[in-house]
């Protein structure tokens, strides 16, 4: 029988993390690890416990999406990755209805943010639509998981496993996503993820009221100054030092009443870290931008304190997490380790460290 065939790693965020909502520049290694999707023909698109017809299925492409998450919402959560990435490539025309069960193997870990849901959305895509480019399945890839499963992330991690190589650092300024060249890790550096054995989920809380803060705060500036700017990141960091600490929802709805990011929405009974999750954005850029000098150069050592800097403000903006701490300082406790942080959406999750290579081998469960 006939069957398609698609793949995609995780990846390591070695700086940048949230930062790609904001427009900044974001380092990525792609994983060792993967994702496996194999797609036979089939009467329904079938995925674990779920068939939907193909007439289903481009009637759900013609909805508005708000109406496609109500259509889905009572499906296993994980079968929505693999059903929204046939939806959007349906609404734009890259495939036809033509049904397949999706058969997934992965030796991926999940819930522990390494990007295996966008691994997962891309083996979708580049099983069905290969002919695509990487940007391009990236974007719909992403399209997917906002509109259709509802989680408000920005692109980088989609890019990340859609373009990156495994062993090179791929830088991306996700304005909204153009690939510089990609820098290959030095013999004597190594980049591994270390599970902290929190959960993470870039659709909680947390992530959500971290993102609604910078884009509360990019709307307190244009209205202070004036002006107006496409990504956060590019905020004059005079105007963004002035914004308070933290701000409730309901002081910031009666004033400025939306935020213009129409992925996250402000609850009038939440407080937000404003100044802290809107600084974020242009100073991960701007490590980001030395990191990639250092990695080039080859001065080691300039990236353990950018690394700690960024696992610092992740803290501040509230996406740290007691178990994600408590790996950090076991890391940076040992001989041979240039730098830890907070990875990802943060709260749990994984702890990126870059050391000499071998010096962690002794420790179980790392990716790479």
């Amino acid at each position: 029988m006939a069957f398609n065939r698609g793949s995609a790693p995780g990846r390591l965020d070695l700086l940048g993390g949230v930062a790609d909502y904001s427009g900044a520049l974001v380092l990525e290694i792609p994983t060792r690890q993967s994702t496996e999707v194999v797609a036979t023909p089939h009467r329904a698109f079938a995925v674990g416990p779920v068939a939907m017809s193909p007439e289903e299925m481009e009637c759900l492409a013609r909805l508005p999406y708000d109406e496609v998450r109500r259509e889905m919402a009572p499906l296993p959560r994980w079968t929505r990755y693999v059903l929204g990435v046939v939806v959007v490539l349906l609404r734009h025309g890259a495939i036809d209805a033509t049904p397949f069960r999706f058969e997934i193997s992965s030796d991926l870990p999940m819930s522990v943010g390494v990007a295996s849901s966008a691994a997962l959305e891309v083996a979708v895509a580049r099983c069905l639509a290969a002919q695509l480019d990487p940007l391009r399945i990236a974007a719909l890839c992403q399209e997917a998981e906002n509109h259709v499963v509802g989680a408000p992330c920005g692109i980088m991690d989609q890019v990340a496993v859609a373009a990156g190589r495994p062993g090179w650092v791929l830088p991306v300024l996700c304005r909204p996503a153009s690939l510089q060249p990609a820098v290959p890790l030095r013999p004597d550096l190594e980049v591994v993820g270390w599970p902290s054995g929190a959960a993470h989920d870039v659709s909680g809380a947390s992530y959500g009221r971290a993102r609604a803060a910078a884009f509360m705060g990019k709307r307190i500036v244009e209205d202070a100054t004036g002006r107006t700017w496409r990504w956060v990141s590019e905020l004059p960091p005079a105007e963004v030092a002035k914004l308070p600490d933290v701000l409730d929802g309901a002081t910031f709805l009666d004033r400025w009443r939306a935020t213009g990011d129409e992925l996250t929405t402000v609850e009038p009974g939440d407080s937000y870290p404003v100044r802290h999750a809107t600084s974020f954005g242009a100073e991960e850029h701007l490590r980001s931008n030395q990191a990639l000098t250092a990695l080039t150069s080859g001065d080691l050592a300039r990236l353990g304190p950018l690394l700690q800097a960024s696992d610092s403000a992740y803290t501040t903006m509230g996406l740290g997490h007691a178990a994600t701490t408590a790996v950090v300082g076991e890391a940076l406790a040992r001989p041979g380790v240039f730098g830890a942080r907070s990875s990802g959406g943060g709260c749990g999750g994984t702890v990126v460290v870059a050391c000499h290579r071998g010096v962690l081998d002794d420790i179980d469960g790392l990716i790479r």
